[in-house]
């Protein structure tokens, strides 16, 4: 038996006008090319080597990033090369001026200059099929500093070429996100590809643009100062010929230079900054860095001896230390930053935190664990549970557990033990998250206590991740004294799906009616003809259920211009059994996928779908439009 679950009506407008289908490529991909020495006066030059900042100053310049070696493209495809500079800080350099030269060659062997304006970024001429290398030479008046790009391949060709598979490669792993910072914030993303030919454009962004932003370039910035976190850079090409979206992504973390750490009673533990490079790190002259420690929330900050060094090691930890935060200074004159203020748990010191979950509405996702949710959908309800424990039976006073939740998730049930009647507060954090705040004050003398919540997730209206950590605050007697402490549970991963397919429908254009002929065909222009496709899917369904495809007519062509009615009708023509339908009379059947089949794309050739036939009647010239009704039908 066959049920309906939902059904999406979208609405479209056919013109028997031509319509102007733009497109931009752009690719990125590695190559390695054999260079010759300095010493020249025309290309081929040695790559310049990668530009050195210091913490204050950049003492030796260069290019930001090197352009990719290898660049590949179809016939007429815009590709514009966009190079960064950076000068070395002196004050002869910051008076010279900048001259950029490009050089071109089809063998790599005889070059010359082009015109461009002395300009960093360079359009590519990609209107002939071969191959032809680029090389960017940036020389500074008054000074000796001239620096060359890598030589850059890049190959047009006559047709597309389908991108297989993807990968994406990040300079670092961590964005430095901090106010006041005279350092370079930035990393670069770039693409491996299979092929390394392969054509189509590369579309950047990231997962959350308040965390980070991605140009057109794989160039990667911090967002908005102090918001921290990890992000995932996504890299995804559309294909031209098979029509396949393939992606790849890669996690990054944006941070303040330090990260919380934990540490067992008695160990070492060691706060290293980070986002920086090597470079970075080596102590120039008149620079100082300071580390600074607080030992409460209560208390105010002081300076430790640890000067000059961007890590810094305590060593045999105390319970005295739980709970205690640091940062790190940086001073050149009268240049100064600072880093985010980090924090040091000792774990297992006092209460254990076991926390795991489970989706109990879709038990069978292989990338389910007990710490992540992969595919987590709307009306999944979900089991969250917590065992903590006292295991050194220390004396406790005073408990609250705080567990962060999605604001998508509702809670349906919460238990301690046998206790199902507890109070609870939900306090909002943020536009995405919610704070579940326990009261354990009553449960101080168990050592140990089993937690069960239940929750239900609402509608999902995009994809999203959220983590949740749980962590338990109080205070317990140590020496007569209260000390404040508090203790995390494992990081617990929710990955939401919206569970629901997005069409994407294009309009659709008629050849114009040269010559009025009753009961002939009128077919498509070519743009509307396969292999281009009259509908595009973002298909992020968690179980493929058969889709029907259903289309009708809202009324019949008509020119608003000369108020005139087109004789003519719409028509299904299915060329697997031979059968013809007119679309106005009632919705026609376009189309239905097979279990377990994700949707893509449809399309027709030219003889088939949607085509118009002209009845016997007067026609007037003009411009003959109607609205399609698509509906589609997702049954289980």
């Amino acid at each position: 038996m066959t049920t309906a679950l939902f059904k999406f009506l979208f609405f479209l407008t056919i013109i028997i006008t031509p319509i102007a289908y733009h497109s931009t490529v752009q690719s990125a991909s590695a190559d390695t090319t054999d260079l010759q020495t300095y010493g020249q006066n025309s290309p081929p030059f040695t790559p310049s080597p990668p530009s050195k900042s210091g913490i204050i100053f950049v003492y030796r310049g260069g290019f930001l990033q090197q352009p990719d070696n290898f660049y590949s493209r179809k016939v007429g495809d815009k590709l514009t090369f966009h190079i960064e500079v950076i000068r070395e800080s002196s004050l002869l350099n910051y008076i010279s001026k900048k001259k950029s030269t490009w050089w071109v060659s089809s063998d790599k062997k005889n070059w010359k200059k082009i015109n461009n304006n002395n300009n960093d970024d360079l359009p590519v001429n990609t209107s002939k099929i071969g191959t032809q290398y680029y090389q960017l030479q940036v020389q500074y008046s008054y000074t000796r500093y001239t620096y060359y790009s890598n030589i850059i391949e890049v190959d047009v060709h006559p047709t597309s070429i389908d991108t297989k598979e993807l990968t994406i490669n990040t300079n670092y792993d961590y964005l430095l996100n901090i106010d006041g910072t005279t350092s370079q914030n930035a990393i670069f993303a770039s693409t491996t590809r299979t092929p390394v030919n392969s054509t189509d454009d590369i579309k950047w962004e990231t997962s959350d643009d308040s965390l980070a932003k991605i140009d057109s370039n794989g160039k990667i910035t911090a967002a908005i100062s102090k918001n921290f976190g990890d992000v995932t850079i996504i890299a995804s090409v559309t294909n031209s010929i098979n029509k396949q979206k393939i992606k790849a992504e890669k996690s990054i973390h944006v941070g303040g230079g330090l990260e919380d750490m934990s540490a067992k009673l008695g160990e070492d533990v060691t706060f290293k900054v980070q986002g920086l490079s090597d470079e970075q790190r080596d102590s120039e002259d008149n620079l100082s860095i300071e580390w600074y420690q607080k030992s409460s929330p209560t208390s105010s900050y002081i300076k430790l001896p640890n000067d000059n060094q961007a890590e810094l090691t305590l060593k045999n930890v105390t319970s005295k230390l739980d709970g205690s935060s640091y940062y790190a200074k940086f001073k050149y004159g009268k240049e100064s930053f600072k880093t985010n203020s980090a924090q040091l748990t000792i774990s297992n010191s006092i209460i254990g935190i076991d926390n795991q979950i489970q989706n109990t509405t879709h038990k069978d996702d292989p990338l389910d664990t007990k710490t992540n949710l992969a595919n987590v959908a709307k009306d999944d309800k979900l089991t969250y549970l917590l065992h903590l424990s006292n295991a050194n039976k220390t004396n406790l006073k005073d408990q609250t557990l705080v567990i962060p939740l999605p604001l998508q998730v509702d809670i349906t049930k919460l238990k301690i033990n046998d206790e199902q009647n507890i109070e609870y507060k939900l306090q909002t954090e943020s536009l995405k998250r919610k704070n579940l705040i326990i009261d354990l004050t009553k449960f101080k003398d168990r050592e140990d206590l089993n937690i069960e919540l239940n929750l239900k997730v609402g509608p999902i209206s995009t994809n999203f991740e959220f983590e949740s950590k749980p962590v338990i605050y109080g205070t317990y007697l140590e020496n007569n004294n209260d000390s404040s402490y508090h203790n995390y549970g494992s990081t617990i991963s929710f990955h939401f799906i919206t569970n629901m397919f997005f069409p994407s429908i294009h309009d659709i254009t008629f050849n114009p009616i040269q010559t009025y002929a009753p009961n002939s065909l009128i077919y498509r222009l070519n743009d509307t003809n396969a292999p281009n496709n009259i509908i595009d899917f973002d298909d992020q369904r968690r179980n493929f259920n058969p889709v029907k495809i259903m289309v009708a007519q809202s009324h019949a062509l008509y020119d608003q211009k000369s108020k005139a009615y087109l004789p003519a009708v719409l028509q299904i023509h299915n060329l697997t059994d031979n059968t013809t339908t007119n679309v106005s009379d009632h919705p026609a059947f376009v189309a239905i996928s097979t279990r377990d089949q994700k949707l893509h794309y449809l399309n027709w050739n030219k003889n088939e779908g949607l085509l118009l036939k002209l009845k016997p009647g007067s026609i007037s010239p003009g411009n003959y439009e109607t609205t399609l009704n698509w509906t589609f039908i997702e049954s289980t």
